[in-house]
């Protein structure tokens, strides 16, 4: 099965950190990329430490899981960029490579000469892909960031969110616009791979956190270029009926967003058996219904909390109301769908002694596998056999065990 994979003989340099820009190479390990993953001796990539920094507010398990979604399929090389013997292996893995990834501050990429400058001369089939915070050029260019700060804060999305401007901004999960980031790079990536076919040369691609962000909220930004009327936020807005979030006897909650309703409405209305708001004068056609719609609200709050959510997906999924429900994330592994559709998938045969899940990448291309996804490698794991590919030496690689270049 390996050898049919579509990225199968692409080499990867992933030297980069935490999550955005190494999800790009995940995916890239998806379809059959060999992924090498440079980082520090002793230490490694600080994602490897995430968890337990954040204990206060993330989940708590004995599996590593944002080091396993981000780091499956990868070798992990354990290289000391900042000495000389490092960088000649460097240089010597960028000669045979096709793809350089990194998502490290500008003062870094300098100190640790792997910026594009540094790297393009030694192959010029390479592509250099670049993942920052708040772009290339510009004042906040060479700034540190992470998504919350880039993605989601700047881009105005964490504003949009709140159910008014008098309430806080909310929380967010641990990657929230890392990842939908590292898909864009893969693109970038993968979009100038086939340039390289065309062309023979390789090249600089580049996103940028607070980009994607704005994609990400591209309808309320360019509603904002075009001097649309917002809105007033200054309370919360009541919810419309047609666009309820109603809670279930079971507490889960059930998601009208019905666009056309003078072609859903009478549907979910037969679906319920609610047949009967159509006689009172308040509801009987769409505009008085609008005028009267908190009130219908309550009373759909009241037919709701009296059933669970299992019944009411069972009355409206043939329906053709337009419908969802909300799940938990410590729930998805129940639900089919995520399971049918390939979202979720198994590791390697027994990876964690049992059948455990991850979350597969989100580009699907029709008769193309993917990688069986491995667990993510442990600190050096693949120091070795990667210094005796380059052709080193039993005794040149404990001489770099000894200075401290290498670790395994």
């Amino acid at each position: 099965m390996s050898e049919n994979l579509l990225l199968k003989g692409i080499k990867v340099i992933d030297a980069a950190s935490f999550i955005a820009g190494p999800s790009s190479t995940t995916i890239l390990s998806d379809f059959g990329a060999e992924v090498i993953k440079i980082e520090p001796p002793k230490v490694g990539d600080s994602l490897r430490h995430l968890i337990l920094r954040t204990r206060r507010v993330n989940p708590q398990s004995e599996k590593d899981y944002c080091w396993h979604l981000t780091s499956r399929n990868k070798k992990s090389l354990a290289l000391d960029l900042n000495t000389s013997k490092g960088q000649e292996i460097l240089k010597e893995l960028v000669r045979n490579s096709d793809v350089f990834v990194t998502n490290m501050p500008e003062k870094t990429r300098e100190k640790l000469k792997i910026r594009a400058k540094d790297l393009l001369p030694i192959n010029d089939r390479l592509v250099y892909g670049s993942l920052t915070g708040y772009g290339e050029d510009g004042e906040d260019s060479h700034r540190t960031a992470f998504d919350v700060l880039a993605w989601w804060a700047r881009s105005g999305l964490m504003d949009i969110v709140r159910p008014s401007e008098n309430s806080s901004p909310g929380f967010v999960p641990i990657g929230i616009g890392d990842q939908p980031s590292g898909v864009a790079l893969f693109a970038s990536i993968m979009t100038a791979l086939y340039r390289r076919e065309k062309t023979g040369k390789g090249g600089e691609v580049y996103t940028s956190l607070m980009a994607n962000g704005a994609w990400s909220n591209g309808s309320y930004i360019q509603a904002g270029l075009f001097d649309a009327e917002f809105p007033d936020r200054r309370d919360e807005s009541p919810l419309h009926p047609f666009g309820g979030r109603y809670k279930t006897k079971d507490g889960r909650f059930l998601l009208l967003a019905i666009i056309d309703a003078a072609k859903e409405w009478p549907k979910f209305l037969e679906a319920m058996n609610l047949e009967y708001l159509n006689k009172n004068e308040k509801f009987s056609n769409f505009k008085n219904l609008n005028i009267n719609f908190k009130e219908l609200y309550k009373i759909l709050e009241d037919v709701f909390i009296q059933i669970d959510l299992s019944d009411a997906i069972d009355k409206l999924k043939n329906s053709g109301v337009t419908f969802g429900f909300m799940n938990k994330s410590e729930d998805l592994a129940e639900d089919k769908q995520f399971l049918d559709s390939g979202v979720l998938i198994k590791y390697e045969d027994q990876a964690f002694g049992d059948d455990t899940l991850t979350v597969n990448s989100p580009i699907f291309i029709k008769d193309e596998i993917k990688k069986t996804p491995k667990k993510g490698p442990e600190l050096g794991e693949h120091t070795k056999q990667i210094l005796f590919d380059l052709g080193k030496t039993e005794k040149d690689i404990k001489e770099l065990k000894e200075a401290g270049i290498i670790d395994f």
